[in-house]
């Protein structure tokens, strides 16, 4: 989309339980849920015994968080026969998690039926080119995959080997492939969630957030064009999959209607501060570095010359040193963003 930190300020003071993470119910199989809702909208294939991993070509997407949900993402996800062993590659939107409302990459695990951590526990890191938790870029398309090498499970982001976990990790052993699914997933504070899903675009909209080249991992090695089939959709009048093929698939869609999405810092053109949108509530994009401060218009930018007024403490309307005059056509490029944005996609 996990830390128990606070999340945006409309959040509150509440802290949630780590980690949030579900994955889709197998076709036939009974659902497994956890207690939290989780909602989906979902590719699935039944590997076979001699399937060591799987993968995709993505488009990622900036969806919209509701601040009463915890994370929306898209990811690929190799899962053991019998349900119980699970390992994961995608990008999420989980203020939990990066601390913030960007799409970032993410790995996770499974043992035995239970979840682990994003990000580690005991994920041997390698690329020095990517790691997980770097934000990713949506719009663009970029691979994903699995694949077991060894005991070990593999995660490449873009042609990158990312690093891997250590087949150690399990007790019961985890060598193979039983099923693979690609998906879209919200983990959501109720079932009627008006978080948006890939791009909030709906499966059947071309702009819609895609995942294509979808393969399978054979016993040797070689990639095998997938046969797969629509898994989970869990309300298909607020997120749906659409223009399918046995290798790709379109997935998402703007949630129920009912309740108002933040706008994301992609929308508002934000690189920093804390910005503020038509849901009265704020959203958190990032952190300046060290020599560099963030201005009314939520970029980061050399500090000004002694003398001159600081700029606002956190990119607010009202902060400290903000001029109301000056952080108006913020303001109204970002409702012009957001409704364009709404437009477009409905």
């Amino acid at each position: 989309m996990a830390r128990s930190v606070l999340i945006l300020a409309a959040l509150g003071a509440t802290a949630f339980a780590s980690p949030m993470k579900g994955r889709p119910s197998i076709p036939g199989e009974p659902q497994r849920h956890a207690a939290q809702p989780f909602l989906y909208a979902g590719y699935y294939q039944a590997a076979g015994a001699t399937t060591k991993g799987g993968g995709a070509t993505m488009k990622q997407g900036d969806p919209g968080l509701a601040p009463a949900d915890f994370h929306s993402l898209g990811e690929v996800a190799i899962i053991s026969a019998d349900l119980n062993q699970i390992v994961e590659i995608g990008w999420t939107v989980d203020p939990q998690v990066n601390n913030d409302v960007h799409p970032r990459l993410f790995v996770f695990h499974w043992v035995d039926g239970m979840p682990t951590c994003y990000n580690g526990c005991g994920f041997v890191q390698v690329s020095t080119t990517h790691r997980p938790g770097d934000k990713v870029t949506p719009g663009a398309m970029a691979d994903y995959a699995i694949e077991l090498r060894g005991t070990d499970w593999w995660l490449r982001y873009d042609n990158d080997d990312l690093g891997y976990f250590p087949g150690s990790l399990w007790t019961t052993p985890y060598t193979a492939a039983g099923h693979v699914q690609w998906f879209g997933e919200i983990a959501s504070g109720g079932a009627e969630s008006c978080t948006e899903m890939g791009n909030g675009a709906r499966g059947n909209n071309p702009d819609a957030a895609a995942m294509s080249a979808l393969y399978l991992v054979a016993g040797d090695g070689s990639h095998v064009p997938a046969d797969a089939a629509p898994g989970e959709v869990t309300n298909p009048s607020y997120w749906s999959v659409g223009q399918l093929t046995p290798t790709s698939f379109a997935f998402g869609g703007p949630g129920a209607p009912s309740c108002c999405t933040p706008a994301t810092c992609t929308d508002s053109m934000a690189m920093c501060g804390a910005v503020p949108d038509e849901c009265r509530t704020t959203i958190k994009c990032g952190d300046c570095s060290a020599d560099t401060v963030c201005d009314q218009d939520f970029q980061c930018g050399p500090p000004p010359p002694p003398g001159d007024k600081p700029p606002a403490d956190d990119a607010g309307c009202c902060s400290t040193g903000a001029s109301p005059m000056r952080a108006v056509p913020g303001l109204l490029v970002l409702a012009l963003a957001v409704s364009l944005r709404r437009l477009r996609r409905r």
